[in-house]
């Protein structure tokens, strides 16, 4: 921690003496508390308020070297420092204020700004969440925690924070624009709306992101409501200048609303989109999966249609978006198990996203998958020893006691029954090779499809299908987020038996 070198008390009693000859105030304030560190502190904070902080930061010091135990005046000097970018001495000056008094709340949301500002997340959270619990009615408080967990993507607790942080101080513009973007992402619609608008009316003026994102919410809220042909022709006029292709709204609207649980609409959405291109296959099957029909897997035509059109923003989407993070923890519980592989297969590899976390396990890896998109931008990763177009059960089916370890990160979620799928992993390892999975968890038995084109399936489905496996660890975990809510899976860890 930096060492803060306070004054000796003979310089400040010089310039304390100083000050009373030029400053007839300051003397009277001296006279009045009969010490002059009061005095000094208010000098220092009129220097402050002026923007003389290295001239503030100095009075504060002199006021600290007569009252070095007043955790009221290192909090004034945390904050001055913060304010001149001295950013160590900050966070030295308001320790030493909160270990003088650890029940003060304004030092605890000193210690949370000066850590956020700082990116050290953890320390201002915790900050965050001392302020809160000394005053509950600490509306910055509540405003900075739910803008750090909006950046940490915990948008649920973060939308809790920003809306008692608005109750507390319902003229705060920068509460009320957080609250609409923290509104979208939980597809709470009608919300985003005022929020945006509210922030507007504060004299906050929105950014061209955020009149589109206000626009979107307006539409989409409308279709919830059952006006998706109204909602559809209104657009234009909502969005103005800053209106986006119509196709690409109704493209979203689809997905977002079928994620939301809004699924009447999504059909009709999806409905509407099959008859301008009823030969689409994206288009076909997910409105197959919003209105529930019964599918034993997704069609490889979707498969490979849909991701050639995602790959070249699939990593970004999924890792940054969505959260996903499944291919490293996956790699930590492989290596619980075993650690030297001769030969892996990273089955429905994508764009690659595992390749970095499998490579120390092993020299020999080939990555399958259907999109020809998706391949090309694995092979940019480098690690593979081998790139193969194919469909992972037929693959596997021709690739008999060739594998130690199978990897399949994301990649059962496209399958219903898992048993012909888990039959041919079995016969694609050697005896004690390694299968690492993962699924996201159905509620029920079986398996389900699920709006969203994927499949969810039960632990008891998995321990059917791998009748020639001995499960050796599972680990519940998200897996992804799906409209700003964690969607629940598990990863598998399984031995050939």
């Amino acid at each position: 921690m930096t060492n803060i070198q306070l004054p000796d008390i003979g310089v400040t009693m010089a310039l304390v003496a100083n000050l009373q000859a030029s400053l007839p105030d300051f003397g009277r304030i001296v006279d009045r508390f009969g010490h002059p560190a009061p005095a000094l502190r208010k000098l220092g904070l009129m220097h402050w308020e002026n923007g003389r902080f290295d001239t503030a930061a100095r009075t504060f010091e002199a006021a600290l070297s007569l009252t070095p135990e007043d955790p009221d005046l290192w909090r004034d000097l945390a904050s001055v420092y913060s304010a001149s970018d001295r950013d160590e001495q900050a966070l030295t000056a308001i320790r030493t204020s909160l270990d003088l008094d650890r029940n003060s709340a304004p030092s605890w949301q000193a210690l949370a700004s000066i850590a956020d500002r700082l990116d050290a997340a953890e320390t201002a959270e915790e900050a965050y969440r001392c302020t809160i619990a000394l005053d509950p009615q600490a509306s910055a408080a509540h405003l900075g925690l739910g803008l750090l967990l909006f950046r940490k993507k915990h948008y649920e607790e973060a939308l809790a924070a920003v809306r008692i942080s608005v109750e507390l101080d319902p003229v705060n513009g920068l509460a009320h624009f957080a609250l609409g973007h923290l509104a979208f992402i939980v597809c709470d619609f009608a919300a985003c709306a005022r929020a945006f608008d509210t922030a507007a009316r504060l004299t906050l003026e929105l950014d061209q992101p955020s009149r589109q994102k206000r626009a979107r919410a307006i539409t989409f809220q409308a279709m919830i409501e059952g006006r998706v042909q109204e909602a559809l022709q209104n657009y234009g006029a909502i969005a103005g200048e800053d209106r986006e292709d119509l196709d690409i709204i109704a493209r979203d609207a689809f997905s977002v609303l079928s994620a939301s649980g809004h699924l009447e609409a999504a059909a009709e959405i999806g409905r509407m989109r099959l008859a301008e291109k009823p030969d689409d296959p994206v288009r076909r099957y997910l409105l197959d999966a919003v209105l529930g029909r019964s599918v034993t897997g997704a069609p490889t035509d979707y498969i490979e249609t849909y991701f050639d059109l995602f790959a070249p923003q699939f990593d970004s989407k999924l890792t940054e978006t969505l959260q996903y993070n499944a291919p490293r923890q996956m790699v930590k519980l492989v290596a619980g198990h075993r650690t030297g592989f001769s030969h892996m297969l990273d089955l429905g590899c994508g764009t690659g996203l595992a390749a970095a976390e499998l490579q120390p396990l092993g020299e020999n890896l080939i990555g399958v998958d259907l999109s020809s998109g998706m391949l090309a931008e694995a092979a940019k990763r480098g690690p593979y020893t081998e790139l193969v177009k194919a469909e992972a059960r037929a693959y596997l089916e021709a690739a008999q006691s060739r594998f130690d370890l199978i990897f399949a990160a994301d990649s059962l979620i496209y399958f219903g029954d898992l048993k012909p799928l888990m039959r041919a992993a079995a016969d694609a390892l050697v005896p004690g090779g390694i299968f690492a999975l993962s699924i996201e968890l159905a509620a029920g038995d079986g398996f389900t499809l699920q709006p969203s084109g994927r499949f969810a399936h039960s632990l008891d489905h998995l321990k059917v299908a791998a009748a020639y496996f001995a499960i050796l660890e599972t680990q519940e975990s998200t897996i992804r987020l799906e409209a700003g809510k964690p969607v629940p899976g598990l990863y598998i860890v399984m031995q050939r038996q």
